[in-house]
C-alpha cells in the first residue's frame, strides 16, 4: 500500500509534470471507484491544474476553472498506483486486465489510475473542498508537520491503552503511516509492535518520537526525483524489517520474524525489539508486551 512517503513523492512528480496544464478529458473506466457525483468528473474539463497536494495517504489534484476550484482527490488503497504518459494514449481507454480505473488527459501528457488484483478499493472523489471527504476531514496529525510534537504524541499514547503498532496505523490519530512504515518505525525505536501505549516510559516515548520523524524523512528523501514507476522498488530497498522475513536484521544480524494475520502481516527483529523472544503468531494469543 502506498503510504505517506510514496504519496508525497507521487504528488511531487505529478505537480512537476501537470501544474499549469489544462484538463482536456477525464475517463472513468471503473465506476465503483468513483465515490462522488456532484460535481461530476466533467467539471474538471477545461480547468487548469494549479497544484498537487497530499492529505495523509490521499493525493489532491487542485484545479481552477470558470466554476472555481475543483479537487480530484484520490486514495490508492492497497494496490492502486499512478502512471504518467508523456504523450496521451490514443483512443478511448477501456477497463480490462490492465487494471485501469481512470485516465486524466492534459494538454501535454496524461496520467492513469490503476489498481491490481481483484479486491478493488481505489477511491476517486471530485469535490470543491477536500474536507468534504469524511476520511480526510477526520485525519489525525500529520507526522512531519509542526503540530506533531512530543506532547502531541504523549496525548495520543495516553488517550487509551492500545498496542503501539495499532496507534501508528490509526489514520484518525496520525495521518499517513501504514503497515510497512509502522514496522520500520518500531524497529528504529526498538519497540515491540504489541507494547501497550500507556506502559511506555519517557525514554521509549522519545525513541518513538524520533523514529517517526527519522524514518519518514529518510523515505521521502530517498524518493525525491524518482520516477513514479521506480518508487515501489525504492520503498522495498529501504526497508530494514518490513517484507524481509527470514533475512538478517541490518542492525544486529538476528533473523527477521513475522506475525501473520488474516489479511496482513508484520515483521520485527526479536533481538532489537522484543528482548530476543518470538511473538505468538496468532492475534488472540498471549502477546509479548
Amino acid at each position: 500500500m502506498p503510504e505517506l512517503p510514496e504519496v508525497q513523492a507521487l504528488a511531487q512528480v505529478l505537480a512537476t509534470r501537470a501544474t499549469g496544464q489544462v484538463v482536456r478529458a477525464v475517463h472513468v473506466t471503473s465506476f465503483p471507484a468513483l465515490k462522488t457525483y456532484d460535481p461530476p468528473p466533467t467539471a474538471l474539463v477545461g480547468a487548469a491544474v494549479t497544484g498537487v497536494g497530499r492529505h495523509g495517504k490521499w493525493l489532491d489534484v487542485v484545479t481552477s476553472g470558470p466554476d472555481g476550484e475543483v479537487h480530484l482527490v484520490l486514495h490508492l488503497a492497497r494496490a492502486g498506483w499512478l502512471r504518467w504518459h508523456d504523450t496521451p494514449p490514443e483512443g478511448m481507454p477501456r477497463a480490462g486486465r490492465s487494471g485501469l480505473a481512470a485516465r486524466v488527459v492534459l494538454d501535454a501528457g496524461a496520467f492513469d489510475l490503476t489498481e491490481a488484483g481483484t479486491k478493488k478499493s481505489l477511491a476517486i472523489h471530485v469535490v470543491r473542498d477536500p474536507r468534504e471527504v469524511e476520511r480526510i476531514a477526520t485525519l489525525g496529525v500529520e507526522p512531519l508537520s509542526p503540530d506533531f510534537t512530543r506532547p502531541a504524541l504523549d496525548g495520543l499514547l495516553d488517550a487509551r491503552n492500545q498496542q503501539v503498532k495499532g496507534l501508528l496505523r490509526d489514520q484518525g490519530a496520525i495521518a499517513g503511516i501504514g503497515n510497512a512504515y509502522s514496522d520500520e518505525i518500531l524497529h528504529a525505536a526498538r519497540l515491540s509492535p504489541f507494547a501497550l501505549t500507556r506502559t511506555l516510559d519517557e525514554e521509549a516515548r522519545e525513541r518513538l518520537f524520533t523514529a517517526v520523524t527519522a524514518v519518514l524523512t529518510a523515505a521521502i528523501e530517498a524518493s525525491v526525483g524518482k520516477d513514479a514507476r521506480d518508487l515501489k522498488d525504492v520503498k522495498r530497498s529501504g526497508m530494514a524489517v518490513h517484507g524481509r522475513t527470514g533475512q538478517a536484521c541490518p542492525v544486529c544480524g538476528d533473523t527477521v520474524a513475522e506475525v501473520s494475520f488474516a489479511d496482513s502481516s508484520l515483521q520485527y527483529c526479536p533481538t532489537c525489539q522484543t528482548g530476543g523472544k518470538k511473538l505468538a503468531d496468532r492475534r488472540m494469543s498471549k502477546l509479548l508486551r
